[in-house]
Parts: structure tokens; C-alpha cells; sequence
């Protein structure tokens, strides 16, 4: 049995190649609503009775509740709640792996944002045992998708790690993530652009194989949605409200981009703007933009700028400046000596190969000063 994550971690094989093959592809069920904990008692007796939870300190705190009432009765019991350790580090992921409360478990639950999530992912793919997850932010695909983002212990990105199988179930309890800070869905919104943006350029004029066509056909439903609802899910997170609204653009960021990064091959979608959020990243000062979506909105504007897609990058600094996501340089700490640095790193990265036409030094650079005079110019209005 080959899993689809198993043949993107196969060295993203061409077409032809698998062809000759068959994979099965297995996606997770998911439970979406305040009170979407409740199906625990449907869903996870079925896999044993033992459950160790991974997660962060404030989101065990807020699910703990929920999720002792849920499988109170049904006959599971939980072998130990363990703190992630604050980043998705292989060094936290192999200490978590020895923890007694993960070897007497049947089953792992990830609670928390993306780095909790990935850390008990990876943990359960070592341990061979099945995982569920509860995002308790609405930051990122990281509680659908089999791959899963790896992160060196000073919080600088390492490297991407896939999975052989995705979640068995999510639970996707609005409410919680709705108490969380705006910040969370303001990267979750910026990372699920980009997912549309990147997979629309990448595929074009290629000939696709089936599971990489459902996966770009799939990921328009990353960018409607958000520019539909986007604006109202800011401003009822900020005032912590569940709307329909914020429903909407939750499912967008864990779900629809979730299923894009299960059913494409990262070459499809994880280029520039997400080549430039790793190179950004390691700058020190984009400490107060480190995370994924604030650095990922400014690389979708050049990547858009370098495409020649006026309208849509117009389309997109609008959306991003009402929101507030990056939409200039100051936004995200740089200067223009880093950014000359990161445009030369990213040039060269193996990723943007996969666009149909070379990215160059030269049109990094001139997309950055479109914008920044773009910028100036509406900030003046």
C-alpha cells in the first residue's frame, strides 16, 4: 500500500513514472463547531483506549475540559498530557517519542497550533500509532495535512517532513479557536493565499497527473472564501466571536488548504512566496513576522508582481492592508541588504524551478521596488 504522502516523500517521481504503479490516498474525516468535541465518543473508542496528548501549554489548558467531559463513560483514559516544547524540533519530537505516556497510548491527539500539531504528527508517524487532531487556532493547514513543517530548537525554519498517513479525524472546535489571538487567523489567511497563487502559477501549461489536477482545481477554494468572509472572521475573532463568517474561513486555512497539500506535490505548492517566508525567517529581525502568514503575504505580492498579474496583486494588497498582513518591507523588519540576501537565496532555491519560467535576481528585485512604490503611493491616499 503507497500512501499519496509516501510518493511526494518518494522524491516527487514524474508522472510517467507512477503510472506504472497504484497508491491509495487516505484522507481525514473532520468534525467542524463549538461543540465538535462531542464526536470523540463516535470516533476514538474504535482505535484502543489508551490517549497521550501532545500539545502547548495554553491549548491543553483550554481543551483539557472539553476533552475529559467527552470521553468521560466511553472507556478511554488518558496516559499523560505532554507540553511540545515550544518548536518542532526533531531534539523535542525524539524526547517526546521516549515519554512512557506515548509508548502505553494507543492513539496520540495533537492539541494546539501548527508546531504542536506537527510535532505530535511526526511523533505518531515513529511511533507507528493513529493521531487525531484539535487545532485550537485557525493558523494553518498543519491539522489536515500530512506534511508537516520542521523547525531547528532557535525557532529557524529546518525543513519539511511528509508523513506516511494524514490525521484520522479533526476536530475543529470553533469556539476555542475563535478565543484565540487575530494573529493566528491573520497567518492562517496568508498562508492559504498563497497556497491558490502558487499551485495557479506553478501547474501552468503542465500536464498533470490526477491527484495533482484535483489539487489545483481544489485550491481557487483557498483564496474565495477568504476574500468572501475574510474581513468579517478578522473582526469577529478580534471580538471573539463564532460567526458563520469565521467557520468559513477556518475550514479555508485547516481544511481546503489542508486537502491541497494532501492531493499536490509540494512543487506545486510551496515556491516562492513560501521560498521567501524560509529565507525571511532567518533573519533576526523579522522576529515580530517570523510566523508563517505575515511573511508568506509579502511573498505572494512579489510573486504575483514578477507574474505580471496587476489585478490580482492589487486584488491581494488590498485585501492584506484591510486586514492587516504585510504589504511593504517595514512589515516585515527587513532591510534592504537582508532582502538582497534573501532575493540571492531564493534565486537559487530548487523550488522555484518549478515555475514556468526562471525567477531571477533582477525580477526579485524590481518586484520589490513595484511594491514599495505601490506602497508609498496608497499610503499617501
Amino acid at each position: 500500500m503507497l500512501y499519496l504522502s509516501q510518493w511526494i516523500y518518494m522524491g516527487m517521481k514524474e508522472v510517467d513514472d507512477m503510472a506504472e504503479g497504484r497508491y491509495t490516498m487516505t484522507f481525514p474525516d473532520y468534525t467542524i463547531g463549538v461543540d465538535s468535541y462531542e464526536k470523540i465518543c463516535e470516533i476514538c473508542p474504535r482505535y484502543g483506549k489508551n490517549v497521550v496528548v501532545i500539545g502547548g501549554r495554553r491549548a491543553i489548558e483550554e481543551a483539557r475540559e472539553k476533552m475529559t467531559a467527552a470521553v468521560e463513560g466511553i472507556g478511554l483514559e488518558f496516559t499523560g498530557f505532554i507540553l511540545f516544547g515550544g518548536e518542532a524540533s526533531y531534539e523535542n519530537i525524539m524526547n517526546i517519542s521516549r515519554d512512557p505516556a506515548v509508548y502505553d497510548a494507543d492513539m496520540i491527539f495533537g492539541v494546539g497550533g501548527g508546531k504542536a500539531i506537527d510535532t505530535a504528527k511526526v511523533v505518531a508517524h515513529m511511533v507507528h500509532k493513529p493521531y487525531f487532531t484539535f487545532p485550537t487556532v485557525a493558523g494553518s493547514c498543519a491539522a489536515f495535512a500530512s506534511i508537516g513543517s520542521i523547525y531547528y530548537p532557535d525557532g529557524r525554519f529546518h525543513e519539511f517532513s511528509y508523513s506516511n498517513v494524514p490525521p484520522t479525524h479533526v476536530f475543529l472546535c470553533s469556539r476555542i479557536a475563535a478565543e484565540a489571538p487575530v494573529e493566528y487567523l491573520l497567518r492562517g489567511i496568508g498562508d492559504t493565499l498563497a497556497k491558490y497563487y502558487e499551485a495557479q502559477i506553478a501547474s501552468r501549461g503542465r500536464c498533470l497527473h490526477h491527484s495533482d489536477g484535483m489539487g489545483i482545481a481544489l485550491s481557487r477554494m483557498c483564496a474565495e472564501p477568504i476574500f468572501q468572509y475574510g474581513v468579517q472572521a478578522v473582526e469577529d475573532n478580534a471580538r471573539h466571536v463564532v460567526s458563520a463568517a469565521f467557520e468559513e474561513v477556518m475550514l479555508a486555512v485547516v481544511v481546503t488548504s489542508g486537502m491541497v497539500s494532501n492531493l499536490a506535490a509540494p512543487e506545486f505548492n510551496g515556491h516562492m512566496a513560501h521560498t521567501l517566508f524560509v529565507e525571511l525567517s532567518s533573519l533576526p529581525e523579522s522576529e515580530k513576522c517570523r510566523t508563517h502568514g505575515g511573511l508568506v503575504a509579502y511573498g505572494i505580492l512579489l510573486l504575483l508582481l514578477c507574474d505580471r498579474q496587476k489585478s490580482e496583486f492589487e486584488r491581494v494588497y488590498d485585501f492584506c492592508r484591510k486586514i492587516g498582513l504585510a504589504t511593504c518591507r517595514a512589515d516585515i523588519g527587513a532591510s534592504e541588504e537582508d532582502i538582497h540576501r534573501v532575493f540571492q537565496a531564493t534565486e537559487k532555491n530548487q523550488n522555484v524551478k518549478t515555475l514556468p519560467y526562471k525567477i531571477t535576481l533582477a525580477m526579485l528585485q524590481k518586484a520589490a521596488a513595484e511594491l514599495e512604490s505601490y506602497h508609498t503611493e496608497h499610503v499617501k491616499q
